[in-house]
């Protein structure tokens, strides 16, 4: 009977969480972990209870560093605190500290000698995991030498918006988009939270399938990409993606007996 009863909780959360509606399982991560650049070593928090695969060398334990990434963390944490607030700060999960070498620095991960950073002119890259009721955001910021912030914003000024954390259902963006004119005929690729600047809101984005190529070779295709207000179920932005897509095939020749 208990085992029952927890079945059914587990069933009647499902119903009232996220996935109740037609396109939901196309939710994706938000943002991305993406790095600045390609010339770069990685260092991480290492933690004392984590379990670390004997081969795995990298992201390096971020005590290297520390005399430098103290001090970034530090700008960092200050940067975010102000712009939002020590909750969202405090909520926030680390990911890799990546520092940034110029071109002209080959980027050696065993070169001991690169980890005298004031030898260098290097920025540094923080990457985040920001979470909300279950849907994620990923982010990264870039910080000079100096400490100061030199990426674009990543997530909403509180002191201009204190409601951007109180996020609508995704269900009721997609439900928008979907009954909106400009999407008639058209199907869900992905839904993702993601941040407009010029609106100082995270926004959901809902991105346009592409339509099945018909005929072979290289053809360029458009979707739209349509940005609705996490707080006011608002199409705010639409914007157009392009590309170019190869289509290859090969014909099938039947064999006959003579």
């Amino acid at each position: 009977m208990k085992q029952t009863f927890s079945i059914l909780i587990t069933f009647l959360i499902s119903i009232n969480g996220f996935a109740q509606c037609d396109d939901i399982e196309n939710l994706e991560l938000g943002g991305t972990y993406l790095s600045r650049t390609r010339n770069y070593i990685p260092f991480e928090i290492k933690h004392k209870d984590s379990i670390e695969r004997e081969n795995t060398f990298y992201p390096y334990d971020i005590k290297n560093i520390e005399k430098y990434s103290d001090f970034i963390l530090k700008k960092a944490k200050e940067y975010i605190v102000k712009r939002a607030n020590i909750d969202f700060y405090n909520g926030l999960e680390m990911g890799e500290f990546q520092v940034n070498y110029l071109d002209s620095v080959k980027a050696e991960y065993d070169n001991e000698k690169l980890y005298n950073l004031s030898n260098y002119n290097v920025t540094y890259w923080i990457l985040y995991t920001y979470r909300n009721n279950g849907f994620k955001y990923a982010f990264g910021l870039e910080f000079d030498k100096d400490g100061k912030m030199v990426s674009e914003n990543k997530f909403p000024d509180f002191s201009l918006n204190p409601e951007f954390e109180n996020l609508n259902k995704p269900c009721l963006a997609l439900e928008k988009v979907k009954s909106d004119a400009r999407f008639k005929d058209k199907k869900v690729d992905l839904i993702e939270l993601a941040y407009i600047d010029d609106l100082n809101s995270f926004c959901w984005l809902v991105k346009e399938k592409r339509k099945q190529v018909e005929k072979l070779g290289v053809s360029e295709y458009f979707v739209d990409l349509f940005y609705v207000n996490v707080i006011t179920n608002e199409i705010e932005l639409i914007k157009k993606e392009n590309g170019t897509v190869i289509a290859c095939g090969y014909k099938l020749t039947k064999k006959t007996k003579d």
